[in-house]
């Protein structure tokens, strides 16, 4: 009888000690969006569409349905509004990636990305970092007293990973309209054109080359965004969930 007693025992720790093990893998997520729990014709009201200055007209951002379910749709044509989603800092040393799904159903009708007049691209994944604290006083000194007052405290980084027709994967470079934003190739050229591509980056390690010998930032926003401002043609992507991602293997395959 006690060696039963000891044997259910023993078993009940080895379940105990399994379980335990297999929650601690489960990754910390913040599903930033996710359109399957999304109603019909709803972007979330917490999703700001943003319409930048001296623009008239926003990108048309949609909730839409296909075979595989439903999808938030971007249709710019000569726009370059955004959604922007505001958050409390994080920290992406605590959540060092993210992963994303999207796809191009049509491309801007661009030679060359790197200049002024074709700064366009059919998506954008942007996140938004900027110092700690807001818009503290030593933040706006940071940054200067008159930068701060009169562009409107603009962020201190923006990096942003886009889907290109013509700069390479991977060449990443200053935005030709902002040098607060880093631009970063994930996709290029058309190959994959009307597919969905899921996507998986380590964002801390980026963040660390973008802002090389600099303050420590956080994430205040992500950006969803299409733009065709520049080179006013024609655009159509969509997105399906963006998620942040802590707890994990940073050795992570592009």
């Amino acid at each position: 009888m006690v060696i039963i007693i000891k044997n259910v025992i023993c078993l009940f720790l080895m379940i105990q000690f399994f379980s335990s093990l297999s929650s601690g893998a489960e990754p910390d997520t913040l599903r930033i969006i996710d359109v399957s729990q999304l109603s019909e014709g709803k972007i979330p009201a917490k999703w700001k569409h943003i319409l930048p200055h001296k623009q008239l007209i926003y990108t048309n951002y949609s909730l839409e349905w296909d075979r595989g379910g439903p999808y938030l749709r971007a249709l710019s044509g000569g726009t370059g509004s955004w959604l922007e989603l505001e958050l409390e800092d994080i920290d992406v040393s605590k959540y060092p990636v993210m992963e994303w799904m999207w796809k191009v159903n049509q491309f801007p009708e661009t030679d060359w990305e790197k200049d002024t007049s074709q700064d366009d691209f059919p998506i954008r994944i942007e996140l938004v970092y900027d110092y700690k604290g807001g818009k503290t006083f030593l933040n706006m000194v940071r940054k200067g007293i008159i930068t701060s007052i009169f562009k409107g405290y603009p962020p201190e980084l923006i990096v942003s990973y886009v889907w290109s027709l013509n700069v390479p994967f991977e060449e990443s470079y200053q935005s030709p309209n902002s040098k607060r934003t880093m631009i970063l190739p994930i996709e290029s050229d058309i190959a994959l054109k009307e597919r969905w591509i899921h996507e998986r980056r380590i964002i801390k390690d980026d963040l660390e080359i973008f802002n090389v010998e600099k303050t420590p930032l956080v994430l205040n926003k992500i950006r969803i965004r299409a733009d065709t401002d520049d080179s006013s043609t024609l655009s159509e992507s969509a997105v399906k969930y963006i998620y942040l991602i802590g707890g994990e293997d940073e050795t992570v395959d592009y």
